[in-house]
């Protein structure tokens, strides 16, 4: 061994030059160095480390690296992608409240936000129309709940996406102008005696220019300044921002100018204040008493007085933020006492110099300013007492009018920009109600009120509506399974996702190639109200015209039998019978709740039908619903239902075509035990079949089979075996 081991020894040399072994070795150490510095491989560092080593995210997050690797790391993600996002701020810092007002406006600014947005968004679903970005319907689904608030308490909702367009001139110019606007047969105008004073709103239908017939526009809401010379007056209309663009369009050939913001022809001036307002609605019976908790107690006094319908209230109050109670007040349960005093209706918010002063100090006293004070009071919750930076805020109060028979109380407010979160807060502390679009429909249809609010079916953007709310419940009804879809054939409902007037023309034969409009004429109107006995002669119109009539329905104890409740008792509203699932014909069951309807009718059938179709009104609103003492329900929540088409049959029938999305409680409970029957017999079957064949089954294949009930294939089995 040792031998061996120097024999080895002796061809080693006793010495070495390293010089001279590395120069020889030079091109091996630059291979190797450059392969080392260049690798082929794929894998990068994080990927060749040990499993127990590797973290979550380590391929964008260095720092979740081991520190000696973190520098190659960086290197080889520098060379790889692009650079390395900077490190994303913590959250106290991104929640300040500048950062957050400046987030907030980057959002809106392709979708304008109302002021009382982030409340909303908070409480609401939001929806985009028009535009705007608005609360369409609680979280809390609160359907009911706000129908009890129209009903018996307050309605809040925050309209101040409503375009106000401001006009200043001789009176006489201003009303000559818009003059071509306005039919003079549907109600009304802007030249009434009854607005020209200013003391109380008024509404009207405008149209295109000199198109009375075509050419409807929308509804808008006007409002004369009080105390003014007839030589320079000031009007505001308030319109639908559906619609706004179009009157805009109007005005602009009116008086012969093609500007956006201001206009100025003969005197006259248009300034567009879309923006710079806001505006509160109010419904209910005790909207007044939740909107006196603004007003001072001297106003507060003779503040009620100045309720008569329509009527207009100009007040001063103070910051609603000194004012705001600590927590949301009870319920009010009675009215304050009347008083002989009423206020008047001149307001400083109609000069635009105090609203941009009132607006500019809601930016200067912030909010934390006004809490920090609060914060001091011995007494927590009292109102503060008078600040320096505090100014009185002017209000312009309009009560609601006589929108229809069922009167519903409220009013609105309008104040200038960048108060609506103050006013919305004191409000809903004072015990106001929030709602959102779904109510204002709600509202339509129940109490025919709001129109303004709604759209016009016979106009442009009524039109644009009802096309998108198609295509949407088209996309909604076509994204379900098949199975689960309702069979509008075998439910024999026309349409199904739209209203088709042009379809319930051509039952009458018309010629409905120019489309049809709604009849807007109120002496036509009252002649043909059931009130009147003289009736009209049949008149022939270049143009189809459409007459609104509401009748309402309820079930009585026997189910084969529905009468109507107002002027035209005894006269019923047959439906189609229907089969139950087993085959057998059932009775004529009428509707499933008690339900007022409303329809359009051609003007020339009117006559014929005025007597059995209820009484006719100038509301455009497809159907309007009252409770049901036996189901309890309402059935445009429940059912979704939509009035189609009305036939007149004679002059006692007429039937109505009717869109519904849910089952009566006798089909459903029928539809139930039938498919239950089914299940029972498939199991009986199965059961059946194992014992012939002698072949206990398990429970876990029990269950099995009984969950494989869902495939199409287990039912074309299950087919077979049933023949068999």
């Amino acid at each position: 061994m040792t031998d061996d081991k120097y024999k080895m020894m002796g061809n080693i040399p006793a010495d070495i030059s390293v010089v001279r072994f590395a120069t020889v070795r030079a091109q091996e150490i630059v291979a190797l160095t450059k392969m080392i510095e260049n690798p082929q491989t794929t894998k990068l560092i994080f990927q060749k480390l040990p499993c127990h080593m590797r973290r979550r995210a380590m391929s964008h997050n260095p720092n979740r690296m081991p520190r000696l690797l973190r520098e190659a790391h960086k290197s080889q993600m520098a060379k790889s992608g692009p650079a390395l996002k900077p490190k994303r701020p913590r959250r106290k810092y991104r929640r300040r409240p500048s950062r957050l007002l400046e987030e907030y406006k980057k959002r809106s600014s392709k979708i304008s936000w109302l002021e009382t947005h982030l409340w909303h968004a908070k409480r609401f679903h939001m929806t985009v129309k028009w535009g705007y970005r608005l609360p369409e319907k609680s979280c809390a689904r609160g359907h009911r709940f706000c129908y009890r608030s129209v009903a018996e308490h307050c309605l809040l909702m925050d309209t101040s996406y409503l375009c106000c367009i401001e006009i200043q001139g001789p009176q006489e110019a201003i009303v000559h102008g818009l003059a071509p606007l306005c039919d003079p047969n549907t109600g009304p105008t802007f030249g009434a005696s009854s607005f020209l004073n200013g003391t109380r709103e008024g509404r009207v239908m405008v149209f295109q220019r000199n198109s009375f017939l075509r050419g409807p526009i929308g509804l808008v809401t006007f409002l004369w300044r009080h105390g003014e010379t007839p030589d320079l007056r000031t009007l505001w209309i308030w319109c639908h921002p559906a619609f706004y663009e179009q009157f805009l369009v109007e005005l602009n050939s009116t008086y012969g100018s093609d500007s956006d913001s201001l206009i100025e022809h003969t005197n006259i001036k248009i300034t567009l204040n879309k923006g710079k307002l806001n505006r509160l609605r109010l419904r209910g019976p005790f909207s007044h008493s939740v909107l006196s908790n603004l007003l001072d107690k001297d106003i507060r006094k003779v503040f009620v007085a100045s309720q008569s319908p329509g009527f207009v209230t100009g007040v001063d109050v103070r910051d609603p933020r000194m004012i705001l109670p600590q927590s949301r007040v009870k319920e009010h349960t009675s009215m304050p006492t009347q008083c002989e005093t009423v206020l008047t209706s001149r307001s400083r918010l109609w000069d635009a110099s105090v609203r941009d002063q009132i607006s500019q100090i809601r930016t200067s006293f912030p909010d934390y300013i006004v809490n920090s004070r609060r914060s001091q009071l011995l007494v927590p919750g009292s109102e503060l007492p008078l600040q320096p930076e505090e100014i009185p805020i002017p209000l312009l109060i309009v009560n609601a009018s006589h929108e229809s028979s069922d009167f519903v109380p409220g009013c609105d407010v309008i104040f200038p920009a960048g108060w609506a979160t103050a006013f919305w807060l004191a409000l809903i502390y004072s015990g106001g109600h929030a709602g959102g679009l779904k109510d204002v429909e709600s509202m339509n249809f129940e109490y025919r009120i709001c129109r303004d609010l709604c759209l016009e079916v016979d106009s442009d953007a009524g039109k644009t509506a009802a096309a998108e709310q198609k295509v949407k419940l088209m996309e909604d009804y076509f994204r379900r399974p098949p199975k689960t879809r309702t069979n509008f054939i075998k439910l024999a409902t026309p349409f199904p996702f739209s209203v088709d007037w042009n379809r319930l023309l051509m039952d009458w034969d018309f010629q409905v190639e120019q489309g049809f409009t709604v009849l807007r004429d109120k002496k036509l109107l009252n002649t043909l109200s059931l009130k009147k006995q003289n009736l009209l002669s049949e008149f022939t119109f270049s143009h189809p015209h459409l007459v609104s009539i509401s009748s309402s329905l309820v079930l009585v104890r026997n189910p084969g039998t529905t009468l109507l409740v107002k002027d035209n008792k005894g006269i019923y509203f047959p439906t189609p019978p229907r089969k139950n699932p087993f085959g057998k014909r059932l009775s004529n069951q009428g509707l499933d709740s008690g339900i007022a309807l409303e329809a359009l009718v051609p003007f020339s059938k009117s006559t014929q039908i005025r007597r059995c179709a209820g009484e006719i009104s100038d509301s455009t609103s497809p159907l309007t619903a009252c409770s049901s003492n036996q189901y309890k329900m309402k059935l445009n929540d429940n059912c979704n239902t939509i009035l189609c088409g009305v036939s007149c049959q004679d002059n006692r029938q007429i039937s109505l075509f009717l869109r519904t999305s849910r089952f009566s409680a006798t089909e459903f409970v029928l539809r139930s035990s039938y498919l239950l029957s089914l299940l029972v017999i498939w199991i009986t079957l199965k059961v059946y079949w194992y014992w012939r064949n002698n072949n206990f089954f398990s429970i876990h294949n029990y269950d099995k089979e009984i969950h494989c009930l869902d495939g199409k294939k287990n039912f074309k089995n299950l087919k077979t075996l049933l023949i068999q």
